[in-house]
C-alpha cells in the first residue's frame, strides 16, 4: 500500500498512474481477508491495534485514489499533469468521499465558503499561485 501510494499517487500525478495505482490497490486489498491476528487478548493487545490501523490505512489509500482520479484539475498539493492548470468554474469545491461496507467509493463535493465569519477580516479571493 504504501509503495502504490508513494509511486502511483503522489504530488505530481497523471490519469493512468492513479488508474494503475487502483489496480495494484486491488490486488493488496484482497490480500486483507488473510491477515490472522493470534493474540486474542482485549489488553495491550498490538496485533489488533496493528490491523485496525492498517485497516483504517487501506480505506483512507482507496479513498484518496479514487479522489485524486476524480479532480480534473492541479491546485495546492495536487498535481495533475494531464491537467495543469486550476479550474475554479469546476473545481473551487470541497472534494467528498465515502466508503461503504462493500469497498465501494463514491465520491461528491461541496461548496467553499467565501467569505468571513467576521466583518474585522475581509476574504481574500482565490488566485493562482505563481513561484
Amino acid at each position: 500500500m504504501q509503495h502504490i501510494m508513494q509511486q502511483k499517487c503522489a504530488v505530481f500525478r497523471t490519469h493512468d498512474l492513479i488508474s494503475k495505482g487502483i489496480e495494484e490497490y486491488l490486488k493488496v486489498e484482497s490480500s486483507m481477508d488473510d491477515i490472522d491476528i493470534k493474540d486474542k487478548s482485549l489488553i495491550f493487545n498490538t496485533d489488533l491495534v496493528e490491523a485496525l490501523e492498517l485497516h483504517n490505512l487501506m480505506a483512507q489509500s482507496k479513498v484518496t485514489l479514487h479522489s485524486a482520479l476524480n479532480r480534473t484539475e492541479s491546485r495546492g498539493a495536487h498535481a495533475r499533469e494531464d491537467y495543469k492548470e486550476r479550474d475554479d468554474n469546476n473545481w473551487l469545491v470541497h472534494s467528498l468521499a465515502w466508503l461503504n461496507d462493500k469497498g465501494d467509493v463514491s465520491m461528491g463535493s461541496r461548496g467553499v465558503h467565501m467569505n468571513t465569519l467576521t466583518n474585522h477580516v475581509q476574504p481574500i479571493p482565490p488566485k493562482r499561485r505563481v513561484y
